[in-house]
């Protein structure tokens, strides 16, 4: 959730432990990464397999909602490693559970529905439940067996760990944060194994639950709240707290009645039904007509039901072992790295352009002066815009630059992106800077009468940009946007 929420990420941003020291985040997430490798290394070399680390393609995957600059950090953490470029692909969470359902052979799910290989022309929404984020996507499947994205990948920070900080939130309100916070900090394993004990049973708890619901709680934290209550014991703090007419706490055993323990999941259920709501009322998204819903958290019932309730008229498919439908399908995507034809951009990019300067229409402020001509400067070139559909892998809108200057040597594109359709200044609200892209144009000859062309490449979770001269078409330079600057 970090890259997630960290809004100026760099190669510089530091993460803190539980303790408070700071260390680089790609440091933490290399680390991370290499451990996992090692093991797998380690794994086929005891086994005997003779499968060399030139044989694997590393298949990383990432939640739908990070950004580019998230997505660009991981790729970099990870050839860190070092894992070669070549041979490491990002893919998006929901999409590799999609590939992974759409390869699962005619069989009853989790609630007997009959699950199968879609048809070309079905459209089906992905909504993968982890623990951090809701990731959602949207597909068509095509003529040909490949899959076109409908509506740009989207979710939010809803996961299963927001009904895991509420109980423990409840706990808190009846030890005391001082308590909770000492527990958490002395008593890490049985921490660790309350969060365990709580993921296990929150996946039995049902809206057409009655009974009462019986919680297993480390006594550390039992002897932890005595220790700094001298003469009181946890179950007095539970008879005194404000849900005592809902609750017993005896030693180790934590007694709920149902109807409380269901208030735990109402609010992260309810923001993501909303949210599929307002998917759903999108011209694209409409007449979809299954969700597949996958991840761990797609196997609490109350989720379950939350979206069956709210979504009678659509097909909701839950696989079995839904929480493993990521790891599956991001096989299969190692496999078929190929099968998405086209995506829908999830930001305006372009690039920064001088115009000819108007008054009618340009602010004073943007005026700037060439060789005695008016320009108006910081104009916002779009190239592609949000929510437009690109073809992966083909190059998009070509647009022609010209010098300003007829001595000038070479051109500079500043590449920017913006959260908004419609842009007009590199200066609005909601504009970034990703990175410029300079051409050499040593021949001045034709003065001011000399350009380049611009186009950009949308491919998986990079962008490409290249720059060619309209006069000497081998002169051309690409490179990849470093959102991370």
């Amino acid at each position: 959730m970090m890259l997630y929420n960290k809004k100026n990420l760099t190669r510089e941003t530091l993460i803190e432990d539980d303790k408070g020291k700071e260390m680089k985040a790609i440091e933490v997430f290399c680390s991370t990464i290499r451990y996992l490798k090692d093991q797998l290394m380690t794994d086929y070399k005891n086994q005997a397999t003779g499968v060399q680390e030139s044989d694997i393609m590393w298949v990383l995957t990432v939640p739908s909602i990070w950004d580019d600059k998230s997505r660009q950090f991981m790729r970099e953490a990870a050839e860190k490693v070092p894992i070669c470029g070549d041979k490491l692909m990002l893919v998006l969470e929901p999409e590799a559970a999609s590939f992974y359902c759409r390869h699962l052979p005619v069989q009853k799910d989790c609630n007997n529905s009959t699950i199968g290989v879609f048809e070309s022309g079905e459209k089906y929404m992905v909504v993968d439940a982890g623990g951090g984020t809701i990731d959602i996507v949207v597909h068509e499947v095509k003529d040909d067996g490949f899959v076109k994205e409908l509506h740009k990948a989207n979710g939010g920070d809803w996961g299963g760990t927001k009904v895991d900080a509420l109980f423990t939130c409840l706990l808190a309100d009846i030890v005391g944060k001082e308590v909770m916070e000492t527990f958490r900090s002395i008593h890490k394993y049985d921490f660790i194994n309350l969060l365990r004990n709580f993921e296990v049973k929150k996946r039995t708890i049902s809206p057409t639950c009655h009974d009462i619901v019986t919680f297993t709680v480390p006594v550390s934290l039992s002897d932890t709240f005595s220790e700094k209550n001298p003469g009181c014991n946890i179950t007095d703090a539970a008879s005194k707290s404000k849900f005592k007419s809902l609750l017993t706490w005896k030693r180790d055993k934590l007694r709920m009645e149902a109807k409380l323990t269901k208030t735990l999941f109402d609010g992260i259920c309810k923001q993501i039904v909303d949210h599929l709501k307002d998917l759903f009322m999108h011209p694209t998204v409409k007449d979809v007509s299954s969700i597949l819903l996958v991840g761990g958290f797609a196997e609490s019932l109350m989720l379950q039901t939350a979206i069956r309730e709210a979504f009678k008229n659509k097909n909701v498919i839950i696989p079995k072992e839904a929480e493993l439908a990521v790891l599956k399908g991001a096989v299969i995507c190692g496999h078929e790295p190929e099968k998405i034809s086209s995506r829908v951009c999830r930001y305006t990019y372009g690039v920064e352009a001088v115009i000819k300067f108007d008054s009618t229409i340009h602010p004073k402020s943007k005026k700037i002066l060439h060789n005695s001509l008016e320009y108006c400067g910081d104009i916002f070139s779009i190239h592609v815009r949000v929510g437009q559909i690109v073809e992966v892998g083909e190059p998009q809108v070509k647009k022609t630059y010209v010098v300003t200057e007829p001595d000038q040597i070479s051109i500079e594109f500043k590449i920017y992106t913006s959260n908004n359709k419609e842009p007009t200044y590199t200066t609005d609200v909601g504009c970034t800077y990703l990175g410029k892209l300079t051409i050499d144009m040593p021949d001045t000859s034709k003065g001011v009468d000399r350009g380049a062309t611009v186009q950009m490449t949308f491919s998986g979770t990079e962008i490409t940009v290249t720059a060619v001269d309209k006069d000497d078409p081998e002169r051309a330079v690409t490179t990849k946007v470093d959102f991370l600057g």
